[in-house]
């Protein structure tokens, strides 16, 4: 997967920026990224939803977006994560920050129009975040809404402990009384303030219940981004069968193969010994017929084959790249044997691709040692009689002729030229290696050098 550049829109010009990593932490989604001038750029989504961009000049110590990248849940890029914020959020356009307050205004609760103005310290000066924020508190005590007020006081409480009016409002008696719940009830919380009940639960996340308290919150809201990353995380600590049958769905459910493979190979990375993840894997591999991936996992996790695999790659093997033969000759051998054995029919077609591809850059001996299993049932077939006689050929500078004539005959051209060539060398009186020369060439498209090798041919003949 590759996640190139994409453009950012600032004011009347276009910004090109390379993603280089991503952040998901509580309800943000952050893309960190590079412009061509080397200056970084972060967007901020809330819940999947683009916010705004913003140009870095410097990061806060202990702000919002450090502990994003410190503490949440980050990946680099390419990633999908990446490609469906930026695909669904189109054009990603940065405002000011009254069109911010406005846009806030217009799309979120004023909850959670204070926690997202906490997202931009580094970017906008925390007085006015602050007082933007404090404005919201006021609203609510003026209307007697103490509850919803005090979950001001607790977004305050994060941003900027130590301002003396945070320490005041939150120490007031008329605020006390909330206390113990947001100190002991998280389970009503999660009902009454979901910003703190979710923080709390993504901070105890390695505990199951409150991890599966915070994945059926995100279920509710169809955060399935969230889901994944989440359970990424639990696998790659605690590998649990309904864990990964729980991240599968999701990824079957909303990415395509190559995303959901994407994903599944890198948590593969972390646990390189769990079965279900590894079975998976491979059956995509074959089903999507990524055959060196099939051999890697054979070779390295000694996986095997079965009759439906045998079956697939039955079909795949008439039409496979003959590179592909050659790069992993002693796996493909087993997966030949495996088809050869269920579908005799295809012995001669397989093995004859087979052999030509390794041909090309083995020596005569390997292959003969390679075609040992298939002799016992298929020893009859006339391409494992014909290496046979080429590897004994191969040592006997008197058969160079006859050696040649089977090359040309697998169209190796440059093995055939080499041996009549040679040929040539010890037996300077005799016409045949010309002629064979001259057609190979020809064959080559070499018509110049087809051509000289026939007027030598010519004149051979003519001083005989």
């Amino acid at each position: 997967m590759d996640m190139g550049q994409f453009l950012i829109y600032d004011q009347q010009k276009q910004v090109r920026v390379q993603p280089e990593r991503i952040s998901l932490y509580m309800q943000s989604e952050i893309i960190e990224a590079i412009s061509e001038n080397n200056e970084m750029y972060y967007l901020f989504f809330y819940k999947n939803n683009f916010l705004t961009a913003a140009k870095a000049k410097r990061l806060r110590r202990q702000s919002f977006i450090e502990r994003a990248f410190t503490k949440g849940i980050v990946y680099n890029a390419p990633h999908p994560f990446i490609n469906k914020l930026l695909s669904s959020n189109h054009p990603c356009k940065i405002i000011g920050f009254k069109p911010l307050l406005k846009k806030l205004e217009t799309n979120y609760t004023p909850q959670e129009k204070a926690f997202i103005l906490t997202f931009f310290e580094s970017f906008i000066p925390k007085k006015h975040l602050f007082e933007e924020i404090k404005s919201i508190f006021y609203v609510y005590r003026r209307n007697g809404q103490g509850f919803l007020g005090y979950q001001i006081i607790r977004i305050l409480m994060d941003f900027a402990p130590k301002h003396s009016f945070v320490t005041q409002v939150s120490n007031d008696p008329i605020f006390k009384k909330y206390d113990d719940q947001y100190n002991n009830q998280l389970d009503e919380l999660v009902a009454k303030d979901l910003i703190f009940a979710e923080k709390v639960l993504y901070s105890k996340k390695d505990d199951d219940q409150r991890f599966q308290q915070l994945i059926t919150h995100l279920e509710k809201e169809s955060r399935w981004t969230d889901m994944v990353a989440l359970y990424c995380y639990k696998l790659s600590i605690s590998p649990a069968t309904d864990y990964y049958r729980s991240l599968a769905n999701l990824l079957e459910q909303y990415l395509n193969e190559n995303e959901a493979q994407f994903i599944l190979e890198r948590l593969d990375n972390q646990l390189p010994a769990f079965l279900p993840l590894q079975q998976d894997l491979f059956n995509k591999y074959v089903k999507t017929h990524q055959i060196e991936k099939v051999f890697h996992m054979m070779q390295n996790r000694d996986f095997k084959l079965s009759n439906a695999h045998i079956q697939t790659f039955g079909e795949l093997l008439e039409h496979l790249d003959s590179r592909t033969y050659s790069s992993h000759p002693e796996m493909l051998n087993t997966i030949l044997e495996s088809v050869i054995n269920v579908s005799p029919e295809k012995a001669e077609k397989l093995l004859n691709k087979y052999v030509v591809s390794l041909l090309e850059n083995h020596e005569v001996a390997y292959i003969k040692n390679l075609l040992k299993p298939f002799k016992e049932n298929h020893g009859n077939l006339e391409i494992i009689r014909k290496i046979d006689t080429m590897e004994r050929l191969s040592d006997d500078l008197d058969q160079m002729q006859t050696l040649g004539e089977l090359y040309y005959e697998f169209n190796l051209l440059d093995k055939a030229i080499e041996c009549f060539s040679w040929e040539m060398e010890l037996k300077p009186t005799q016409p045949k290696p010309l002629q064979w020369l001259s057609k190979a060439y020809r064959d080559k498209g070499l018509n110049h050098e087809s051509d000289a090798y026939q007027q030598l041919c010519i004149n051979l003949q003519k001083n005989a």
